[in-house]
């Protein structure tokens, strides 16, 4: 049993790095593969930004390492890999055995993301300053 939970924690530890390597040796594929989407429906028929609007985009700038250019498409994708690391931090602190709660479980701030979703939706396509 225990040499069982040592290939969990070794696996635990390393699935990221190498998910991390291989979007690297594999960014030119990821961009491309990003071309073959059909443009956004909301945005073809009613020229109005969905909140997914840039998302690819923003991806694309991601692999690149333009965080700057990112967050001015779409900055979702960077919020959802800030989430994606403190879920993961929260797993290896299981796995470790210290299970300390980091990602977010508050009622109030899935509702505050929401908001500001909402927010941001009406301000990019109404007000217009990005």
């Amino acid at each position: 049993m225990k040499n069982n939970l040592k290939w969990i924690k070794a696996a635990v530890c390393i699935f990221p790095f190498a998910l991390i390597i291989l979007a690297y040796f594999l960014r030119n594929q990821i961009i491309y593969l990003g071309t073959l989407f059909p443009s956004c429906p909301s945005y073809t028929y009613l020229n109005i930004y969905c909140p997914g609007c840039g998302n690819t985009r923003s991806v694309q700038h991601l692999l690149k390492g333009d965080i700057p250019s990112s967050i001015r498409f779409n900055p979702v994708p960077l919020l959802g890999i800030i989430l994606v690391i403190l879920a993961y931090i929260e797993l290896i602190t299981y796995v470790f055995g210290r299970h300390k709660k980091v990602f977010p479980r508050n009622r109030i701030f899935w509702w505050a993301l929401g908001a500001i979703s909402l927010i941001y939706f009406i301000v990019r396509n109404f007000i217009r300053p990005f």
